[in-house]
C-alpha cells in the first residue's frame, strides 16, 4: 500500500475533486519451479486508477438530493474519462461517506454510537446511490428516495421546485433580463427557495403540488432534470460497474461507508468545545463545526483498470441497506480509536497521518489517489455597499462573479454568490493574487497569509480594513490610526470606544468577520 502517493489532480472545483491515481507499484509474488502439471497461482488485486470526489456541498443538507450545482463536477468527470484512453471501459464503483461527529446522534435522538453509525451509513448509501442513479438516469431510484424517508432526508416539495426552478433557468424564453442563467457554480446554494411564510413571494408554482402527488410525471421530470446534469455523460449499468449489477441492491456497485473513514479528526480540545456547544445551542461554534466536518461528508468513485470485475457475494461491503456489522469486520484492530481522538490528542488529516480511516479494506483501495486530500478554500463574504453598520448590510446574495489568478486549471472560475453573499474557491496556491468581477465591480484579492486574530494588530488590521475601516496600506497606520479605527469598529457595534481590541472587540472582530 502506497500511503506516500499522492496522484495526481484533474480538476478541482467548489463541490469536488477528480484525479488520477499514480502508478501501483510491480505485484510481487513468490513462485517456484515445476517439472510436472503443478503449478503457481497469483491473483490480482484490484488497482483504482482514478478518482472523482463529490463534497457534501452538492446535495442539501442532511439529504440525499442532488444540487443543479453538481453539473460543474459531472462535466469535469466527463473531461477525464474522454482525456484518458485508458479509462474506456474501466468500471467503477461509489462510495458514501458521512460525518463522524457526534451531533448527528443528538439531532436524531440516537443514544449509541451503534445506531449513530447505522444511521449515517444509510444516509452515506442513500447519497451514494442517489449519484448511481443520476449517472445511469435510472429516475426510478430517485423516486424511491422520494417516497422513503430517512430521519431529515425527506426530499419534498422543496426538491421538486428546485428541479422546476433549474430546468426553467435553462430555458431562454423564461429568464429575466439581469438572472443569472444555468446551474449555480462555485460558492451557490440551491438557486430556489420556498417563500417564507406572509412574504410579499408570488404564489407557489402550480406544478409542484402536480409533480408532488403524481408518482408517474415526476419520475419523468427527475430523469429532464438528470439530463440536463449530466449531458453526454451515461453509465451502464451492466458494464460500468465494478460487480456489473450482479448482486443485490447493488452489491459491489454502490456502498454506504458510514462515518468509519473521516478525512479529517478534530483535535480533543476542539470536540470538547463542540461537544459543549450542542446543548448550549451555541449557533457560532456549531456553524464551525459543521464547516470544518464539510471534507468528511463526501461521495467517492473510484475507477478501476479496464476488465476489473468482482463478484458480489465476494465483495466485503455490506449493501447500503443493511446495517454496519460486516463493515467492523473490515475495520483495523484499532479502527474506533483511529476515527476518533483517542488515538491523539491532535488534529489529525489522513492525507498526513494515514491513520483516520477505520476500514482497512477501503483505505487498501483508495491509497494513492488524490481524492482523499483535504481541500482548503478561499472563502470569501461579500457586504453590498452602503452607510449604516456592517451588522445591518445586506449580503452580495445570488450574485454573479468571474475570478481569475487563483491559480486552478481553468484560466476563469465563474460562479454565484449564495445567499449569504459567499463564494468559495479551492486553493492551489496559499500565495496568489486573483481578480474578482463581480455587481460592476473589480476588486483585487490578495491570497496571502491571514494571521491569526491571536498575532494582535498585525492580524486585526487587514480585517478591519477589509470590514470598511481606514486606508488600504496598512502597514503605514500609526498607532494613533489603528486605535482611530478600531473605535470606529466598535461604535458601530454599540461597543465600548477604548481603541483598544478587548476580548469583547475581538469576538465581535471574529464572528463579522468570520475569523
Amino acid at each position: 500500500m502506497a500511503d506516500d502517493k499522492k496522484g495526481t489532480v484533474h480538476g478541482t472545483s467548489d463541490g469536488g475533486v477528480t484525479g488520477l491515481h499514480d502508478p501501483a507499484d510491480p505485484f510481487h509474488f513468490l513462485v517456484g519451479p515445476s517439472t510436472s502439471a503443478e503449478y503457481n497461482t497469483a491473483r490480482l488485486r484490484l488497482i483504482p486508477i482514478a478518482c472523482f470526489r463529490i463534497d457534501d456541498v452538492r446535495f442539501q443538507f442532511d439529504s440525499s438530493f442532488v444540487l443543479p450545482a453538481i453539473k460543474e463536477e459531472m462535466d469535469t468527470f466527463s473531461n477525464l474519462r474522454k482525456e484518458n484512453p485508458n479509462m474506456v471501459g474501466a468500471p467503477i464503483s461509489i462510495f458514501g461517506h458521512a460525518d463522524p461527529s457526534f451531533q448527528g446522534n443528538f439531532e436524531r435522538g440516537s443514544a449509541t454510537q451503534q445506531s449513530g453509525d447505522d444511521y449515517n451509513k444509510t444516509l452515506s448509501g442513500r447519497r451514494a446511490m442517489a449519484i448511481y442513479a443520476l449517472l445511469t438516469r435510472d429516475a426510478a431510484i430517485w423516486n424511491t428516495l422520494y417516497n422513503h424517508h430517512l430521519g431529515g432526508d425527506v426530499w419534498g416539495e422543496d426538491a421538486i421546485r428546485t428541479i422546476l426552478n433549474h430546468i426553467d433557468s435553462q430555458d431562454p424564453s423564461k429568464n429575466k433580463p439581469g438572472q443569472p442563467q444555468g446551474s449555480s457554480a462555485p460558492g451557490s446554494s440551491s438557486p430556489s427557495a420556498a417563500p417564507s411564510p406572509g412574504s410579499s413571494d408570488p404564489p407557489d408554482d402550480p406544478r409542484v403540488a402536480r409533480y408532488a402527488s403524481d408518482g408517474g410525471q415526476r419520475q419523468q421530470l427527475f430523469l429532464q432534470y438528470m439530463n440536463l446534469l449530466c449531458g453526454d455523460l451515461k453509465l451502464d449499468k451492466s458494464s460500468d460497474f465494478l460487480a456489473r449489477n450482479a448482486g443485490p441492491d447493488q452489491k459491489g456497485d454502490v456502498q454506504g461507508c458510514s462515518r468509519f473513514n473521516p478525512l479529517i479528526v478534530f483535535s480533543q480540545e476542539k470536540e470538547d468545545l463542540f461537544k459543549k456547544a450542542w446543548p448550549q445551542k451555541d449557533k457560532v461554534t456549531l456553524a464551525e463545526r459543521n464547516e470544518r466536518n464539510r471534507p468528511n461528508r463526501r461521495v467517492m468513485i473510484l475507477v478501476f483498470r479496464k476488465g476489473s470485475q468482482v463478484l458480489p457475494a465476494k465483495w466485503p461491503c455490506p449493501t447500503f441497506k443493511e446495517g454496519g456489522a460486516a463493515c467492523k469486520k473490515r475495520f483495523f484492530s484499532d479502527g474506533d480509536q483511529r476515527r476518533s481522538t483517542h488515538l491523539s490528542g491532535a488534529e489529525r488529516k489522513f492525507d498526513d497521518t494515514h491513520d483516520t480511516f477505520a476500514c482497512r479494506f477501503y483505505q487498501r483501495i483508495s491509497a494513492g489517489g488524490p481524492c482523499d486530500q483535504v481541500l482548503q478554500y478561499w472563502v470569501v463574504r461579500i457586504l453590498a455597499e452602503g452607510m449604516g453598520p456592517l451588522s445591518k448590510r445586506k449580503p452580495l446574495a445570488n450574485e454573479l462573479f468571474v475570478l481569475t489568478g487563483s491559480g486552478s486549471p481553468f484560466p476563469e472560475i465563474r460562479g454565484v454568490t449564495n445567499a449569504l453573499g459567499i463564494l468559495r474557491v479551492p486553493v492551489v496556491s496559499p500565495v496568489c493574487t486573483m481578480t474578482l468581477q463581480i455587481a460592476g465591480v473589480r476588486v483585487i484579492l490578495d491570497g496571502g497569509l491571514l494571521l491569526s486574530l491571536q498575532e494582535g494588530k498585525p492580524a486585526v488590521e487587514p480585517r478591519l480594513y477589509n470590514l470598511g475601516y481606514g486606508t488600504p496600506d496598512t502597514e503605514s497606520w500609526t498607532d494613533d490610526v489603528f486605535s482611530a479605527n478600531v473605535k470606529e469598529f466598535q461604535k458601530d457595534q454599540s461597543l465600548e470606544q477604548s481603541g483598544s481590541v478587548d476580548d469583547q472587540t475581538q469576538t465581535q472582530l471574529r464572528e463579522l468577520y468570520g475569523s
